[in-house]
């Protein structure tokens, strides 16, 4: 595997792995037909972008590959504003209606059958941290990375925000969160037996699970839409607007 650094060539991307070079395109600070033989290095200061904001977006390029079951391509054709509004109607309405439900639901099941299971005990601690922290993650979205978004399409030009005037600030913390609650999903995937019902549990039981998984199948793709659409389409948005002015 390729070691990334800022001295990293676009030649150098395109050689060891295409889906760093694709990667690199989607940020639109580089484009067909511009000179491969630039380092990462100059492209990010061309525009103004700190190198490590692109260079941990080629990191995550080289060792993750989308899930076979996400398409997202009917979302191709919207703005970037039209994107914002998606993962706000769509996914951060949902989890604000969602998490209180199976926060109450994994205290219950914990208090029933705890005793027999500890995991339980393991399994309420650790979806009532998520579910602070994904409500700090979508406040942290909607205060800063969201109302820079709009600024750029609406006013031309960057709002700045307590993480700076960049979008690289919130992006980066976002991906440090994505980062984390990947983890969690797979610990709340090992805790309950990958949501597999144990025998002598009743209809409360089977809900958690249920809303469980369906938790983690939808976190999955509204960390897929921001990683692979949203903050890519964001920074190249910004690229375009320092370019232009």
């Amino acid at each position: 595997m390729l070691e990334l650094s800022t001295e990293t060539r676009v030649t150098e991307l395109e050689a060891d792995h295409p889906a760093t070079l694709a990667t690199l395109k989607s940020t639109g600070i580089f484009h067909d037909g511009d000179d491969a033989d630039v380092t990462v290095g100059d492209l990010c200061m061309n525009v103004g972008l700190h190198p490590q904001i692109i260079l941990s977006m080629l990191q995550r390029a080289q060792l993750s590959e989308a899930p076979s079951d996400i398409d997202i391509s009917e979302l191709d054709g919207l703005s970037l504003t039209e994107i914002v509004k998606h993962i706000e109607s769509v996914h951060h309405t949902s989890l604000r209606k969602t998490l209180p439900v199976i926060v109450e639901l994994v205290r219950q099941v914990a208090a029933a059958y705890g005793d027999g299971d500890e995991r339980l005990y393991k399994l309420q601690a650790l979806f009532e941290k998520m579910a602070v922290d994904l409500e700090d993650h979508m406040l942290h979205e909607e205060e800063a990375l969201f109302p820079m978004c709009r600024s750029m399409v609406e006013n031309g030009e960057i709002k700045a925000t307590r993480c700076g005037d960049r979008v690289g600030g919130p992006i980066q913390c976002m991906k440090n969160d994505h980062d984390q609650v990947k983890q969690e999903l797979a610990q709340l995937s090992e805790l309950t037996d990958g949501f597999t019902q144990p025998a002598g549990t009743g209809e409360q039981y089977h809900e958690m699970l249920k809303q469980l998984k369906h938790f983690g199948q939808d976190t999955v793709l509204h960390i897929h839409k921001e990683d692979h659409l949203l903050f890519p389409r964001a920074l190249e948005t910004q690229a375009a607007l320092r370019e232009s002015t």
